[in-house]
């Protein structure tokens, strides 16, 4: 959903109400990091200046997933991960707090240029680029596992190529 395409596509009237919605929005998703508000302005406008409904609704349906991983039924034989939505909140928790730092850099020039050119999909992508750091962040002993494969190829066990990495 591209919110540029919506704002040239409406009309003068339909414009200024988008402007005043998205503007809205945006404020929120400074303050909160929660870019979905935002994203459900440019859902529904993008169907009101004649956008795919069934985009509009696929798009939904995948940020709905995405904000929602921790709340999937887990089966008990799972990899014990401590996983974190997909959500500028959920993401910001989870970064140390120097990242939390870069986060909040790269979070407000994309709102800069989604209030410039009514574009959100910058936001999106920086939330999703800073999630694998927040998922790493979260099980710190996924980093103790994957030091250890690195110590062992480094001392030359050819053996973590062959065997999936299990240690005999």
């Amino acid at each position: 959903m591209n919110g540029a395409w919506v704002h040239r596509a409406l009309s003068e009237s339909d414009r200024s109400n988008f402007e005043s919605q998205y503007a809205f929005a945006l404020a929120g998703a400074r303050l909160t990091y929660e870019i979905e508000p935002l994203a459900d302005v440019v859902r529904e406008w993008w169907v009101r200046a004649g956008g795919d409904r069934d985009a509009a609704d696929a798009d939904g349906y995948r940020s709905h997933q995405d904000a929602t991983i921790t709340r999937r039924p887990q089966l008990p034989q799972q990899d014990p991960t401590r996983w974190v939505d997909r959500t500028g909140p959920a993401v910001f928790a989870a970064l140390s707090p120097d990242d939390r730092v870069s986060f909040e850099l790269d979070f407000a020039g994309a709102a800069d240029f989604a209030a410039q050119s009514y574009d959100h999909r910058r936001l999106v992508e920086v939330v999703a680029e800073w999630w694998t750091p927040a998922c790493r962040n979260a099980n710190p002993e996924h980093q103790q596992i994957d030091l250890e494969v690195i110590r062992r190829i480094e001392a030359g066990d050819e053996s973590v190529f062959t065997d999936g990495g299990e240690q005999s």
